[in-house]
């Protein structure tokens, strides 16, 4: 475990403050959903939806009004780990391995769990999907959801979860069933201090929901997709009132901090708020997202604050309300807000909050955003938010020293959070006990040639295809911890007229030769056993090559796993 014993300890405790207890240890759940805009809620002004437990919350807590996330869902949850902008992680990107935050990174949960905390993440991760970065390895004493893939494409009686590191099997709908888990949880942690983060995969698509829900909201006159994101929400709503009502039935919801949010911005869009964009983009309607904290007896009750905040400022708001100051070999970007929580107001503790984000690999030019005072210049755009917080109405032509000072300053920033990122896919180990047989998954791998292609499809039929060329070919960089055999198998189809091709899998000096055996057709993937490969201790490239090609592809790759026999 890269983060466990005692280096990662002795490290922690260093730059924490040594082994003296924090003064406050206050229980945290932090209820986290995916895709949920700011305008998703009956207490942000929302007249269709119903929330009346996320309303409660806000009722009895502090709302902001101005709190944003980044456009998608990766890299909030990186900002929310570590208290940094996701461009100094590695977690860029949602998919193709560029969702994977390094693994010199400390997360929240380390921290908490360092300080006496039981921990537990139950839903989606998203920061990795090898066991190097699985969430037990990152802070977290129990798991229970999706850690090797960003959501899961079955909502009801899903196979795409795990417990630790095991896959389980589960019946019911997917929000009930994380609940159940989350509420065990709090039952048997309620007696020492707890954090727990609860992270829905909903209200994100495929857009799959009890039909009760669905019916309420088409019988109120809202379009199907409309119909269903509202009602994924109301039964997320349910599920939340099902856990305030353990913490009061517990007597321990005194002493509890809840949290609600979203990781980015919305996808529905019956009704916005006035706002512009939805998630992906940087305008208001991509990155500003839902925030309630309610600690019932400290902070006050009711209370809608305008200060500005970000993901970034959990972390260290959370080890200010502790009584620990964060680790000093990181660069913390976040502010706490803890002064603005206990009093119910306050200015907002950034001079300016910055976004950008583009898949692959940040760009300076794309997709881009600073936010200053009330002015906000996105992609060379001027808005007075103050005024004009749906951002109809450029003022940047009158405006020009402005619109300069802030993209010098956007400038700056970007140059400091890229410092020294190459942005490269990182390796995926191989030989690990613990991870044997590992898949290697066919979207990390680079293509390199005429007309192959990597087909992304949700994971669950990603491919790669149109691989008719023998100059193509596909390459993954891989580490092996351990040096030695290793059984190679593959997934794949083509049909009986295209069969016969021939291709050649290689690590190094070790390579086998193999011939593509039929399946029924292109849609159609079965598994082959193809042969062994010795593969040395340390970084390589896996490739696959053609030799020849008989039919019209050489075949449609799903899967590949390396085993290691001996």
């Amino acid at each position: 475990m890269l983060f466990g014993g005692i280096t990662f300890v002795a490290n922690v405790r260093s730059t924490l403050g040594g082994n003296k207890m924090p003064k406050n240890m206050p229980n945290i759940v932090l209820i986290l959903t995916d895709d949920q805009g700011w305008w998703d809620l009956g207490c942000y002004g929302n007249p269709y939806i119903e929330t009346p437990n996320i309303d409660k919350i806000a009722e009895e807590g502090v709302q902001f009004m101005r709190f944003y996330a980044t456009p998608v869902c990766t890299p909030t949850r990186a900002c929310i780990m570590t208290g940094r902008h996701f461009q100094r992680t590695s977690a860029i990107d949602t998919f193709m391995g560029r969702d994977t935050m390094s693994d010199n990174e400390i997360t929240l949960a380390q921290i908490l769990k360092e300080y006496g905390y039981k921990t537990a993440l139950v839903g989606k991760w998203h920061l990795g999907r090898y066991m190097r970065y699985h969430p037990n390895n990152r802070g977290f004493d129990e798991f229970f959801g999706f850690w090797q893939y960003g959501f899961i494409n079955r909502y009801f009686d899903s196979d795409e979860l795990f417990y630790q590191n095991e896959r389980v099997y589960t019946t019911g709908y997917i929000t009930d069933v994380l609940t159940d888990f989350a509420l065990d949880f709090v039952l048997k942690s309620k007696d020492s201090p707890f954090f727990l983060l609860l992270s829905y995969n909903a209200p994100h698509s495929p857009y799959f929901v009890p039909d009760k829900y669905l019916e309420h909201y088409l019988r109120k006159g809202l379009p199907l997709k409309e119909a269903q994101i509202y009602g994924m929400i109301t039964c997320i709503d349910e599920n939340v009132g099902r856990i305030l009502r353990v913490l009061e039935e517990t007597k321990i919801d005194d002493n509890t901090i809840v949290i609600f949010m979203s990781d980015n911005g919305g996808v529905s869009n019956y009704w916005k708020g006035g706002l512009k964009g939805n998630k992906g983009t940087v305008y208001e309607g991509g990155i500003r997202v839902p925030f309630i904290v309610r600690w019932r007896g400290n902070f006050p009750e009711g209370v809608k604050v305008s200060a500005m905040a970000h993901a970034i400022d959990i972390l260290p708001t959370i080890c200010d309300l502790l009584g620990v100051s964060p680790y000093d070999r990181r660069d913390i970007d976040g502010k706490s807000i803890l002064q603005i929580l206990l009093r119910g107001e306050g200015e907002t503790p950034h001079e300016a909050l910055f976004f950008q984000w583009t898949r692959e690999r940040p760009h300076p030019d794309k997709n881009w955003a600073v936010i200053w005072k009330n002015y906000k210049l996105v992609n060379g755009e001027l808005y007075d938010l103050q005024s004009d917080q749906g951002e109809k109405h450029n003022i940047a032509q009158k405006n020009p020293e402005i619109v300069r000072k802030l993209r010098q300053d956007f400038e700056t920033w970007f140059e400091e959070v890229t410092k020294g990122q190459t942005y490269e896919r990182v390796p995926i180990e191989v030989g690990r006990e613990d991870e044997n047989p590992v898949e290697i998954d066919v979207t990390w791998g680079e293509a390199f040639g005429k007309r192959i292609k990597i087909r992304y499809e949700r994971y669950i039929r990603d491919r790669i295809e149109n691989w008719g060329d023998v100059g193509d070919f596909v390459r993954w960089k891989i580490e092996a911890v351990k040096e030695g055999v290793y059984e190679v198998m593959l997934a794949y189809s083509c049909p009986p007229t295209d069969a016969g091709s021939v291709f050649r899998i290689s690590v190094g000096n070790s390579h086998i030769d193999c011939k593509v055996e039929p399946t029924p057709g292109f849609e159609v993937f079965q598994e082959r056993v193809l042969g062994q490969l010795f593969i040395h201790s340390g970084k390589n490239f896996l490739e696959i090559r053609p030799i020849s090609i008989k039919g019209r592809e050489l075949m449609r790759l799903h899967k590949i796993w390396l085993k290691l026999l001996k």
